[in-house]
């Protein structure tokens, strides 16, 4: 079967493109931080069930971007530090990489890049925040991890087309024009707020007026993925930054090559880290 663009913007309108749901765990931390009477300990016994997330959960509160005087070495001290609904979008965030799984090889490649930067963009995205904004460094985080994916219930459907996969030009083609369609629709369907929502459907549009005016995650996630993809591949990768309002919103104007220094390469490194 040919799968062009008409086809999977058919099948997600008649909800026929399967989409990827949110891990449990996630879901389950949610619903928690949500209930008014959660505790720091009813959150982190969620959490301790999965030993992986629990050790990430406790290198991120010990990066540059929440670390204290002294170390948090449980999940509940880590909890503590960074408050519930830190944790709420730092467990989301850490679970996303089971989302850009294939086992066609050339499907799997593509997520294996896109998981990658995806990292790449999210970490520079919470140190942006973190020194440029008064925005939440948790949601620029979970915002740069999410700003793609919508790649991966068209890479999946792709594998039903074997001519294109074989046609690369072809299928990036299909990808960048579809994958911030998708990924908006997925994270409506995951309840997330509108701010977060609108980020994959708007961070390609380098013209956007922010929100209001005002510096946004889109913009942040936009500066982030023109940072990290310069000179290589992508949709912005090769843009006139000059013709980037968000710079001017962010402020970063005259300092777009020194993000990284503004928090350390060592502190961007140490959350690419946690979350890759």
């Amino acid at each position: 079967m040919k799968i062009t663009k008409e086809i999977i913007l058919d099948d997600l309108e008649n909800d026929r493109l399967p989409l990827p749901t949110l891990p449990e765990v996630a879901l389950r931390v949610r619903d928690t931080v949500d209930d008014e009477d959660a505790t720091i300990k009813d959150v982190a016994q969620i959490i301790e069930t999965d030993a992986a997330l629990s050790a990430r959960i406790i290198q991120v509160a010990n990066s540059a971007l929440y670390r204290g005087l002294s170390s948090a070495d449980n999940v509940q001290n880590a909890t503590m530090r960074m408050g519930l609904n830190t944790v709420r979008n730092l467990t989301t965030s850490l679970v996303m990489k089971q989302l850009f799984q294939a086992t066609h090889p050339v499907v799997d490649n593509f997520l294996r890049n896109a998981w990658k930067q995806s990292t790449d963009v999210a970490a520079l995205s919470a140190m942006i925040a973190k020194n440029y904004t008064s925005l939440e460094s948790d949601s620029a985080l979970l915002a740069g991890l999410t700003h793609s994916i919508g790649l991966s219930p068209i890479l999946v459907k792709a594998e039903s087309d074997a001519e294109l996969l074989s046609d690369v030009p072809a299928l990036e083609k299909l990808l960048y024009e579809l994958y911030p369609t998708v990924g908006s629709e997925i994270l409506k369907r995951w309840d997330f707020s509108e701010h977060l929502v609108k980020v994959p459907a708007e961070h390609l549009n380098i013209h956007r007026d922010g929100n209001q005016g005002r510096a946004d995650y889109t913009d942040i996630v936009q500066v982030a993925l023109i940072q990290t993809t310069a000179g290589g591949k992508g949709p912005l990768s090769k843009v006139n930054e000059d013709e980037v309002s968000a710079l001017d919103r962010l402020g970063m104007r005259e300092g777009i090559e020194e993000i990284d220094m503004s928090g350390g390469v060592i502190e961007v490194e140490e959350i690419k880290d946690a979350i890759f």
